[in-house]
């Protein structure tokens, strides 16, 4: 698998997120947090460094679509 395999459209996205079938995880690092506040609706924000000890926050059930604002 590459990294293009995992990339996804915007609009492909948005509709798995609307059908409950992924959620949104945003990795931005929280030092940017107080210069991008702006995180999509409804997406959970995760510094990349904590996600292995919060692994548990995310649903198994769901896909999730990681982006960094």
């Amino acid at each position: 698998m590459t990294a293009e395999d995992l990339r996804i459209e915007a609009a492909a996205a948005k509709r798995k997120v609307d059908s409950g079938e992924a959620i949104f995880l945003d990795v931005v690092q929280p030092d940017s947090w107080s210069q991008l506040p702006d995180a999509i609706a409804g997406a959970v924000r995760i510094p990349p460094s904590e996600i292995a000890e919060r692994i548990r926050e995310l649903p198994a059930d769901r896909e999730i679509i990681a982006y960094c604002t």
